[in-house]
């Protein structure tokens, strides 16, 4: 395994918890955005906030 000095792990470790908090928050709201941007299939209604909201 490759020897890292302290000041490497301590950044890498910040990178991490950045990236992890990026993926938990942002994981739902772009799934969310992806599914409002194809639009509803045919026959369906349009998607709203609102119709979200009561779903």
């Amino acid at each position: 395994m490759v020897k890292m000095q302290p000041e490497t792990k301590k950044r890498l470790a910040v990178v991490w918890k950045a990236t992890r908090t990026v993926f938990v928050w942002g994981y739902v709201p772009f799934i969310l955005y992806l599914g409002f941007k194809k639009g509803a299939d045919p026959g369906m209604p349009e998607p709203t906030l609102l119709s979200l909201l009561w779903a």
